[in-house]
C-alpha cells in the first residue's frame, strides 16, 4: 500500500505564519506612532497636490478657481463665469480632509520662501488662494503641523506662476 503524499499545512505552520506577522505588525505600529499618513510633511504634500488641481481646473476651464483652507479642511471651489471676471458665484468641487494629528495653523499672504516665519496657531483659520483662469494666484503660505509641533512644514503659493511647493519648518 503506498502512502499518501500530504497536501496542505499542519497547524502548527499555520500558527507559526501567524505569529511572525502579528510581531511585524507590533512593530510597524511602534515605530509609526500616527495614522498612516497623519504627518505634517504628507499633508503638506496632498495640499500642494490640492493646489497645483486648482490651478490646472482654472486654466483648463478658463473660470477662477478657489482653494479655501480651514483647520480641519481645504476646499475646492469653482467660479460659475468663464474668463477673467470677478467670480460672483462659487460651485463646489471637492475637499480634502485634514486627517487627526495633524493642523493647519495659520495661513498669510506672504509667501515665505525663508525659513524664520512667526506663527501663532489659529484655530479658526480660514484662508483662500484664488487661481485666475491665466494661471496666477492670489499666493500666500499655508502653516502646517502635527499634534506635538515637531514638524512644522508649509506650502508656498507663488503670486505670478502660482506654483505650489511643500518645505519643511517654517
Amino acid at each position: 500500500m503506498h502512502a499518501r503524499a500530504q497536501r496542505g499545512f499542519t497547524l502548527v505552520e499555520v500558527l507559526v505564519v501567524i505569529a511572525i506577522i502579528g510581531v511585524l505588525s507590533g512593530l510597524m505600529i511602534g515605530v509609526s506612532g500616527t495614522a498612516y499618513g497623519a504627518n505634517a510633511a504628507s499633508v503638506s504634500d496632498q495640499l500642494t497636490s490640492t493646489f497645483s488641481l486648482a490651478k490646472l481646473r482654472a486654466i483648463s476651464t478658463r473660470r477662477y478657481t478657489r482653494v479655501d483652507v480651514r483647520a480641519r479642511t481645504a476646499t475646492v471651489w469653482q467660479s460659475s463665469q468663464t474668463g477673467l471676471v470677478a467670480p460672483t458665484a462659487w460651485q463646489y468641487c471637492q475637499t480634502l480632509t485634514i486627517p487627526k494629528g495633524v493642523t493647519v495653523w495659520d495661513g498669510s499672504t506672504t509667501v515665505y520662501a525663508g525659513t524664520g516665519a512667526a506663527v501663532a496657531q489659529n484655530p479658526d483659520v480660514a484662508f483662500a488662494i484664488d487661481f485666475r483662469p491665466d494661471g496666477s494666484s492670489t499666493g500666500g503660505t499655508i502653516f502646517v503641523t502635527d499634534a506635538a509641533n515637531a514638524h512644522p512644514s508649509r506650502v508656498l503659493v507663488y503670486r505670478a506662476t502660482g506654483s505650489s511647493h511643500a518645505r519643511r519648518d517654517w
